[in-house]
């Protein structure tokens, strides 16, 4: 089969006849693969299991685009099929790189190159250049007597009051103190999922604590009303309520009695 336009098209007219299984649609598979997508892949750089890979799946995508009877019509298929198989083998690589399938690397692709994402960070290449994994002890607490390490306590404490284990309260009150994602309106609770990831707590718990906590734009939490108000709060009817809430699926969470008290409930709105 000679490159060119009639070249491509005599084939092809070969395979309409005979069918893909028939000896023309292998030669002209194999001529593809050898001639064209493996010497693109070994151009792009790709070496061993990802050149074999991405070899593969360029080979699929270019059996896929033969089929097209558009092709036939193309002013240049040849062009249309090395585009194919270059964007083919390019997914590969981006697939690879974001650790994702092909059409989301391609997006995430696109946002590196407009500044709204970074590219992830491979671990082995930065511990052989002797960078060192985290450290896994929790942060340190502030000194002991200033205000906030006073509200972390009192809060542990409560936690503990309301049957919480005292190494799990301390625990989630550390995390909680931690979050710094803007604060949602009304009863929308922000951060709860990860706190629920990071301490396998049931969702239901997890939210309910950093409602307590961290409260909303309209609530204060109870570590913010702790350091602005004092440790007298902590005795409040409703922060005793609501702390037990955490422990209790069945009693009702602060947020529906934060709207009860005001009257109102905003439409569509889950607590």
């Amino acid at each position: 089969m000679t490159r060119d336009r009639q070249g491509l098209l005599d084939a092809l007219a070969l395979v309409d006849a005979h069918g893909w299984d028939s000896e023309p649609a292998t030669d002209l598979l194999t001529q593809i693969r050898y001639e064209l997508i493996r010497p693109l892949t070994i151009d792009i750089g790709l070496r061993g299991t990802a050149a074999a890979q991405a070899e593969a799946s360029a080979w699929e995508t270019v059996w896929l685009k033969l089929c097209d009877p558009h092709l036939r019509s193309a002013t240049s298929p040849w062009g249309v099929i090395w585009q194919t198989a270059r964007r083919a083998v390019l997914a590969e690589v981006l697939a690879a790189r974001w650790g994702t399938e092909t059409r989301r690397a391609w997006e995430h692709n696109a946002e590196e190159r407009t500044g709204r994402r970074a590219r992830p960070i491979r671990l082995e290449p930065l511990l052989a250049s002797g960078y060192d994994t985290a450290d896994p002890s929790p942060p340190p607490e502030p000194a002991p007597g200033a205000p906030v390490a006073s509200a972390l306590q009192l809060a542990a404490d409560a936690l503990t009051q309301a049957g919480w284990d005292a190494v799990e309260a301390r625990r989630i009150v550390a995390e909680v103190a931690l979050m710094d994602e803007a604060l949602g309106r009304g009863a929308t609770v922000v951060g709860w999922r990860p706190l629920a990831a990071r301490l396998a707590l049931p969702p239901w718990q997890a939210r309910r604590l950093t409602y307590l906590l961290r409260g909303s734009v309209d609530r204060p939490g109870l570590l913010a009303r702790l350091i602005a108000e004092g440790p007298h709060i902590i005795h409040a009817v409703e922060l005793r309520e609501a702390m037990a809430a955490t422990r209790s699926r069945t009693l009702p969470t602060p947020t529906q009695r934060c709207f009860a008290a005001r009257g109102s409930r905003p439409q569509g709105l889950a607590c």
